[in-house]
C-alpha cells in the first residue's frame, strides 16, 4: 500500500519536473525556430541549450515510464 503511494507521489513528481523543464527549454526552442526561418545559423549556446534540457526531458520521461510499470505490476 505505502509502495504504491510512493510511487504515485513520485510519478507526479516526475510531471512536475518534465514541465518546469519544457518551460524552460521554450526560450532556445524559440531562438532556434527564428533562426530557421530567417535563414541563419543558429547561435551554439542556444542549440547546447536547447539539447541540454531535451536530454534532462527524455531521462525524466524515461524513469516516469519505469515507475509507471512499476506501479502496474503491483496492482
Amino acid at each position: 500500500m505505502f509502495r504504491k503511494l510512493r510511487l504515485k507521489k513520485e510519478i507526479k513528481a516526475c510531471i512536475a519536473r518534465i514541465e518546469k523543464t519544457e518551460k524552460l527549454r521554450t526560450r532556445s526552442q524559440a531562438a532556434l525556430l527564428e533562426a530557421i526561418l530567417t535563414h541563419q545559423s543558429p547561435d551554439d549556446a542556444d542549440v547546447d541549450y536547447f539539447n541540454r534540457y531535451t536530454a534532462i526531458i527524455d531521462e525524466e520521461r524515461d524513469k516516469m515510464h519505469a515507475l509507471k510499470k512499476e506501479l502496474a505490476d503491483l496492482k
